[in-house]
């Protein structure tokens, strides 16, 4: 259900790829999705700087090390949504609001 979701809303995630930003001057965004750690992450920037992602599908062919960056996205929300029902984990959201604040 999640993963429809995530393929339905494909330009919105690809674009979260293209835009993100760092969150402090140790750690950037891109790095709270599974997986990616600091090689990977300055591989995503540099490529993006190249040209922006168009698709889950451009970028699983230009970054060889992500064959699926839609898994990384669900992946992230299912845990935000499970850090949510344990009071006070998840420090940061990318896709998810917090239970106070949604309606």
């Amino acid at each position: 259900m999640v993963a429809d979701l995530v393929s339905a809303r494909e330009e919105e995630y690809v674009k979260f790829f293209n835009e993100s930003q760092a969150i402090s001057t140790r750690l950037h965004s891109l790095e709270l999705l599974p997986g990616i750690g600091k090689k990977l992450m300055w591989e995503i920037l540099d490529e993006r700087k190249k040209k922006p992602f168009e698709s889950f599908e451009d970028i699983s062919q230009r970054i060889k090390a992500l064959p699926d960056p839609k898994k990384l996205i669900v992946k992230r929300i299912l845990s935000e949504l499970e850090e949510d029902t344990r009071l006070g984990k998840g420090k940061y959201k990318l896709f998810t609001l917090p239970m106070s604040k949604r309606q």
